[in-house]
């Protein structure tokens, strides 16, 4: 999808402040990591953060040139989320890399001043051992879900629950789904590198809200995805292999269509607004790209049937929770 035709392109550039070098994803050539994550505060605004530049911001998709609001953090993350208080405080969490699990923050939007927000730290939640910390989220009851996608005890959380999957799958992302009452989880099979590796792979994995078993629905060749998100009944997944956005029957696994295009630029994270704008962030331009769920589906005839990947579908791999 090129840049012109999307439903808007945010560039937002920090110095590397965190020293962060370049890696690889597969063999697709080295990145910075940038912008990595994003969630919508509302229909208008969303929060995000920039890994190498130690920074998380409000945008106003009515002001996109700029950030409305920028705070320091203290290291690197690479996964925001946040939920709401009322109409103007949200609780957000970054996931902390190596540093931490997560550090939680209150935001708050003043009443009589346009774009004028503040934030306040509330805790940080330390490793207990040497882990990378890389998705969070919040479900629809407010829990919050992280996931520790490779170290000495990879696993990922719902509330207090622990979950772990099979060797090879590290999971980046899990999010709820509030149309079908369960959980995804997005999981890779290899971890970006120094150097350009083979063998990349992607697996979608889901679990009954009242469920205690995760079963795979899908396994990806070709593909690299950090995050994921819903949307009519769709998943929605950035692969960084291929600089493109996926969509995956929510049923199936099956990838219905693909989009491509200069939009996409080594896309990590990505969030759904509450009418289906889907915003993606890119590593390659330290860019933003918001693109209308609806019409994508509307023009779904992009030629993913015709893609030459392979995608395995309908695998059933039961795993038990942990207590």
């Amino acid at each position: 999808m090129p840049i012109d035709n999307v439903d808007a392109y945010i560039v937002w550039e920090e110095p590397n402040r965190a020293e962060t070098p370049t890696l690889h994803i597969g063999r697709s050539g080295e990145r910075y990591s940038t912008i990595t994550g994003v969630w919508w505060l509302d229909e208008t605004s969303f929060l995000a953060n920039h890994r190498s530049g130690l920074r998380m911001a409000i945008f106003h998709v009515n002001n996109p040139s700029q950030p409305v609001w920028k705070a320091e953090l203290d290291y690197p993350t690479d996964d925001i989320a946040a939920k709401r208080i009322d109409e103007t405080t949200w609780e957000a969490s970054v996931s902390g890399c190596w540093s931490s699990i997560y550090g939680r923050y209150r935001i708050n939007r003043s009443r009589s001043v346009p774009w004028n927000y503040q934030s306040t730290h509330l805790d940080t939640r330390p490793h207990e051992t040497k882990d990378f910390a890389h998705g969070v989220a919040y479900d629809d009851e407010g829990q919050l879900c992280y996931t520790l996608s490779t170290g000495k005890n990879p696993r990922f959380n719902i509330g207090e629950t622990t979950y772990k999957l099979p060797t090879p799958w590290g999971v980046r992302d899990v999010i709820y789904d509030p149309d079908r009452q369960r959980y995804i989880a997005i999981a890779v099979s290899a971890n970006p590198k120094l150097t350009a590796y083979g063998g990349v792979k992607s697996s979608l994995w889901v679990k009954a809200k009242a469920g205690h078993r995760w079963k795979c629905i899908g396994v990806y060749k070709n593909v690299h995805s950090d995050s994921l998100g819903v949307w009519r009944d769709r998943i929605w997944l950035p692969d960084q292999v291929g600089n493109r956005l996926l969509a995956v029957d929510a049923r199936t696994g099956k990838v219905e269509f693909i989009c491509k295009g200069n939009s996409f630029d080594f896309p990590h994270g990505l969030g759904v607004s509450p009418t289906g704008k889907i915003a993606v962030t890119n590593y390659g331009t330290s860019s933003v790209t918001i693109v209308d769920g609806d019409k994508l589906l509307a023009h779904s005839g992009l030629g993913a049937r015709n893609s030459k990947n392979t995608f395995t579908t309908g695998v059933s791999i039961p795993v038990k929770a942990r207590a």
